[in-house]
C-alpha cells in the first residue's frame, strides 16, 4: 500500500540514475580550507552541473531490492543490460529468495515495459539542480577528504508547503570531486497525498565513481505514518546497485 508514496518520493533517485554523468578532472576547482558561502555554492553548483551534463545509460548492472512494508518482507534480484534487445534488457534472477516461475517472469517483463513507456514523461523525476536549493547551502563539517552541507529541499511534485517540511544534507568528496551521498528527512509531519500523513521520512542516496562516471550505489528509504487515519504506513526499502559493466553507447531509457 505504501509503495505508491515510495515511488513518488523516490523519483529523486530515478532522476539521479538517469542523469549520472562524466565529471572531468580538468574542470575541478580548488576548495578553500574554509570555503565561504559563495565558494560553497559555486563548488556544489559546479558538481551538480557536471553531474547533469550528459546521461550515462550504457551501463549494465545488478539491483538487489529489499522491502519491509508493515512486516511484509519482499526481495528480488534484477539484471539490466542495455546491449540486449529492448524487450530482453531486464532479467529477474530471483524473487523472495527463489527462482521466478514463468508467470512471475512475464509479470516482471510487462511491468518493466510499462515503466519504460512512462519514463519519457518524467512524471516523478527530479533534477539535483532543482532539488538542492543552492542559496540555502550551509557548511556543517569539513576535513581534508570531505565536506558536508545542509540545504533546503524543493520537490515540485510535492509542492512548496511539503517541501518546506523537508531538509537535505549532502557529502562532497573533495579528492574525487563529486557528491557521494544525499540525505533527505522531514522536520515535521507532511501529507504527500490526500488522506496520508507521514510522520517520519528519511531518504538516502549514495553514489559511486567508476571510470569518471557517477553511478547509483544505494537508495534507502524509511517512512512511517498513517493512511486514511486508520491504516499504518511503516516501510523500509533498500535498492543496492552492483556489478557495473560498461557497454556500447546506445540511446536507451533506463528504468530502476
Amino acid at each position: 500500500m505504501a509503495k505508491k508514496y515510495y515511488r513518488l518520493l523516490l523519483g529523486i533517485g530515478l532522476a539521479a540514475q538517469l542523469q549520472a554523468a562524466d565529471i572531468s578532472g580538468t574542470k575541478q576547482q580548488a576548495l578553500n580550507a574554509q570555503p565561504s558561502a559563495a565558494d560553497l555554492q559555486r563548488t556544489i553548483a559546479a558538481a551538480v552541473s557536471q553531474f547533469e551534463q550528459r546521461s550515462r545509460r550504457d551501463w549494465a548492472y545488478r539491483i538487489d531490492r529489499y522491502e519491509n512494508e508493515e512486516g511484509d518482507i519482499s526481495s528480488s534480484i534484477e539484471l539490466f543490460d542495455p546491449a540486449k534487445a529492448a524487450d530482453n534488457q531486464w532479467q529477474l534472477l530471483s524473487i523472495n529468495g527463489r527462482q521466478p516461475d514463468n508467470k512471475q517472469q512475464r509479470k516482471f517483463a510487462a511491468a518493466k515495459q510499462q515503466q519504460v513507456k512512462k519514463a519519457g514523461q518524467q512524471n516523478f523525476s527530479v533534477r539535483l539542480s532543482e532539488l538542492i536549493q543552492l542559496e540555502s547551502l550551509q557548511l556543517t563539517f569539513e576535513n581534508p577528504q570531505y565536506l558536508q552541507a545542509s540545504f533546503q529541499v524543493y520537490l515540485s511534485q510535492l509542492g512548496e508547503d511539503v517541501s518546506k517540511k523537508l531538509q537535505g544534507s549532502l557529502r562532497f568528496n573533495k579528492a574525487q570531486y563529486y557528491i557521494d551521498s544525499i540525505e533527505i528527512s522531514n522536520t515535521a509531519d507532511f501529507s504527500p497525498l490526500f488522506s496520508a500523513n507521514i510522520s517520519e521520512f528519511n531518504l538516502t542516496l549514495r553514489f559511486t565513481k567508476i571510470d569518471n562516471a557517477i553511478l547509483p550505489l544505494q537508495q534507502q528509504m524509511r517512512m512511517k505514518g498513517t493512511f486514511a487515519f486508520f491504516t499504518q504506513i511503516d516501510e523500509v526499502s533498500t535498492d543496492t546497485f552492483s556489478d557495473y559493466r560498461y557497454v556500447a553507447k546506445q540511446t536507451l531509457t533506463v528504468v530502476p
